[in-house]
């Protein structure tokens, strides 16, 4: 992928507007690809250029200037185009199999010039993906991270009829638009998206039986060892406390850890009554009082920090 000949560099069609599409048309052109960047919704599709801008100047500011010049993100709505010109096929779309597999059948052309076709998605089976939109050979797994314009690791993911030299091309088109490319098994939510869960189920176990209210949790959670998160992994944390340690723990707590295997009471009687997060005003917190775009650029911020500070000491 020369930085010479921006020619060269795979046409890039992305399908879906949301915050991972929108994110990736970013990077992708910040990196001198032409990207062609589709939504089902016409009108919501012609209101992101605005968008594409915010995230665009943000990225500059905070993150050094592009790649390369001469990158471009054209608004496509029609898909049959991005079946005619798109080397790279990325799915953004809603995290529902049927939608996306769907979505892959329409690929005919793309299938027939053998072009690679990724799926963002946070969790769902690529080999069942693949095998659904009759791609199963063309198709990786690109989990990225939200935010994804800062966040650097993108799960890297080959279903059982993956080709190696198709999740090789996958992970160099990661690196090339300064992604971090961690290659895992297709297992339902792949790596993190399982230990955020289980955290999760955890959190709203000990809500539920009242051990402590959300705030607390989560004044606990960001206070405590989220905090030395960027500097240490699970593992390295295991090591300094010390693997002893570890086990003397393991044997007294593990036994009292939640293992529902359906979803939590508490969710669902949020959102029985209506109370979905932040979409809906209300959630665990009361969202029509608290400033919700504050608290994004906050995380955003805060993120870019650590990275900065990763780069120090040579983790990034």
């Amino acid at each position: 992928m020369s930085d010479e000949n921006l020619s060269s560099l795979p046409v890039i069609g992305i399908c879906g507007i949301g915050q991972m599409g929108s994110s990736a048309a970013v990077a992708f052109q910040r990196s001198g690809y032409r990207v062609l960047l589709w939504a089902r919704d016409e009108e919501k599709l012609r209101a992101v250029q605005s968008q594409l801008d915010t995230l665009a100047l943000w990225s500059n500011e905070n993150l050094g200037p592009a790649k390369r010049d001469g990158g471009e993100t054209v608004l496509c709505p029609d898909l049959t185009r991005l079946d005619a010109e798109a080397d790279v096929v990325l799915d953004c779309i809603l995290e529902v199999m049927d939608f996306k597999t769907e979505l892959f059948r329409r690929f005919d052309s793309a299938k027939r010039r053998d072009a690679l076709f990724l799926s963002a998605t946070s969790g769902l089976s690529i080999t069942e993906m693949g095998r659904g939109g009759e791609c199963e050979s063309l198709l990786v797994g690109a989990h990225f991270w939200n935010p994804p314009h800062i966040i650097p690791v993108v799960e890297m993911i080959a279903g059982v009829a993956t080709p190696a030299d198709k999740l090789d091309v996958a992970c160099a088109l990661m690196e090339d638009i300064g992604k971090i490319p961690v290659r895992c098994k297709d297992v339902p939510g792949f790596v993190g998206n399982r230990l955020l869960h289980a955290m999760w189920r955890e959190a709203l176990a000990l809500v539920e039986a009242g051990v402590c209210s959300a705030e607390e949790l989560d004044r606990i959670v960001k206070l405590t060892f989220a905090l030395r998160l960027p500097a240490l992994g699970p593992f390295e944390n295991m090591d300094l406390v010390g693997l002893d340690a570890v086990q003397r723990i393991h044997k007294y707590l593990l036994p009292d850890l939640a293992t529902n295997t359906e979803p939590s009471l508490l969710l669902v009687e949020k959102l029985d009554a209506g109370a979905a997060g932040m979409k809906s005003g209300q959630g665990f917190y009361d969202w029509k009082t608290r400033n919700a775009e504050q608290v994004i650029a906050n995380r955003d911020r805060q993120i870019a920090r650590q990275l900065e500070f990763l780069r120090e000491i040579g983790d990034v």
